[in-house]
């Protein structure tokens, strides 16, 4: 908070600036003034929130002064002190809104609680101008909503334009600004950011939040002032290196900005194709292709149930159509894509655990969803093709029984009592029989099979970290972390921890 005390007499102005302790007022910045020139002066610079001024002053006196200021610094407290109790000043005094009029000579206590008042005021003003913004930015996004929607009411608008000081006779155009940054603690609020940006530039600018990571906002300018738009727009999406950003068509009156949103909205699915792009303008040459999908996804089951190894190809191909067609939408390619990655996944445990592990992925059907561009969503397909066709291979080789034991573990690896009579019963099978075939085909016992399973998992939940010994126990199918480090370092001749520091990294 900045104070300016104004007094002609240089004594009085040292005592209070040495004598009181201003910064348990929170005040932090204090000019001093001789006489009423200087102190208007001072004040259009320096923009004080809280004027001390004595009444009899030269040049200008306090009453003057302050007539003055008001005109230039409205939102100043004024605090009057003299030592002549002239009852016209007082009357002057009041008129002017004086906070308090203190009498001379001073008293540190009065000054001090004159000051509390004066701070109390303040803070209270400031709250109510705190209320009063934040109503009317919550009005403002809730107008920027309305203006996208076609079937909005005209007088609800322009009431809330009336109430907002949004114009209503101008040109607009949507813009959608998708904030690509992934550190969250430099992550920026494209929202104030953009409004802000706007503001500073003297152009109308009202947004609301339409994802976490996405924005829109109407602009309103002149006519004349398009390239000038145009301009800024490319200086702002230089200066936020994080912003990538989609105009929509010009629209002619507030009844046609749902067409300008609409517009942008196309022009920003572009940004699916185009990972190294950061502008993009609706055009009307872009593309509208309308190539049926329908024949995609029984393909792909074809491929999956009789020749699993093409999909390598036919991903690719799928991909390299899309992308040249610069179509369907995000959306629809994540649909569709989605549904093939839960094909791969249903039934393989063992490549979810794998994505856990290596990946840090807990959900893959839910990681792809979460993907930005295609060449990111191609990539992870190809991951889980290869991880699928390696659990294919390694259950070829082995008869149906012996595949569906070896299914059935990586399903229920996790519980505790996991064992040859569980999985026997589940096959309908005696234990002896059983475990006989599962021996000749694979050369190990089933108990063996899940307590090697186990412990293949709990190498690399070792290695992933910062899993506790006791989670990894849990997830692991252990009774406890104790029995796991014992069992574990039988298998390995390490202790966990040992283990985790002779191969991280």
């Amino acid at each position: 908070m900045r104070l300016l005390i104004a007094d002609d007499d240089d004594y009085t102005r040292e005592g209070l600036v040495e004598t009181i302790e201003w910064i348990k007022f929170g005040i932090n910045e204090i000019t001093q003034a001789r006489d009423g020139a200087e102190a208007l002066r001072l004040a259009t610079s320096t923009r004080p929130h809280i004027v001390l001024t004595d009444i009899r002053m030269p040049k200008l006196n306090g009453i003057e002064f302050a007539e003055k200021l008001l005109e230039t610094c409205p939102g100043s407290k004024l605090l009057f002190m003299s030592g002549f109790m002239d009852v016209e000043y007082l009357r002057s005094a009041i008129k002017l809104a004086a906070v308090d009029y203190i009498e001379k000579p001073l008293k540190l206590a009065e000054v001090e609680k004159a000051i509390e008042k004066t701070m109390l005021q303040l803070q209270d003003k400031q709250k109510q101008e705190d209320i009063k913004g934040e109503k009317i930015d919550l009005e403002r996004e809730r107008l920027a909503g309305l203006l996208r929607e076609e079937q909005s009411d005209k007088a609800t608008i322009a009431r809330l334009c009336a109430e907002t000081g949004y114009p209503t006779d101008r040109c607009y155009e949507t813009i959608i600004v998708w904030n690509r940054g992934t550190d969250e603690k430099n992550e920026l609020d494209a929202l104030k950011q953009v409004k802000d940006y706007w503001t500073r530039h003297n152009i109308p600018a009202i947004g609301e939040r339409l994802e976490r990571d996405r924005c829109c906002f109407h602009l309103a300018y002149n006519k004349q002032d398009a390239k000038r738009v145009s301009y800024l727009m490319d200086a702002m999406i230089n200066r936020y290196e994080a912003f990538t950003v989609s105009r929509g068509s010009v629209a002619k009156g507030l009844g046609n900005i749902p067409v300008s949103y609409l517009t942008s909205a196309i022009a920003m699915e572009c940004s699916f194709y185009n990972a190294s792009t950061r502008r993009f303008k609706y055009e009307e040459t872009t593309n509208n292709n309308n190539e049926s999908l329908v024949h995609l996804l029984p393909e792909y089951y074809k491929l999956l149930e009789n020749q699993p190894g093409k999909l390598k190809d036919w991903i690719k191909q799928v991909c390299n159509r899309f992308d040249e067609a610069q179509y369907p939408s995000r959306e629809q390619v994540l649909a569709i894509f989605g549904t093939c990655a839960g094909a791969l996944l249903n039934g393989r445990t063992g490549i979810s655990i794998r994505l856990a592990t290596e990946q840090g992925i807990g959900n893959a059907v839910q990681h792809l969803r979460e993907l930005k561009f295609l060449g990111e969503v191609e990539a992870f397909l190809l991951l889980l093709w290869g991880m699928y066709m390696e659990d294919v291979g390694q259950a070829s080789k082995y008869s149906k029984l012996v595949q569906e034991v070896i299914h059935y573990v990586a399903a229920y690896y996790a519980k505790v009592d996991l064992d040859l009579t569980e999985i026997a019963g589940h096959m309908h099978l005696s234990t002896a029989h059983l475990g006989m075939l599962f021996k000749q085909e694979t050369g190990t016992t089933i108990k063996q099979y899940i307590s090697d399973y186990r412990i293949e998992l709990a190498k690399k939940l070792v290695l992933k970290g910062p899993y506790k010994m006791n989670e990894i126990a849990e997830q692991c199918g252990y009774a406890s972390a104790s029995y796991f480090a014992k069992v574990f370092k039988l298998a390995t001749g390490l202790t966990p921890l040992e283990y985790r520091k002779k191969f991280e990294g």
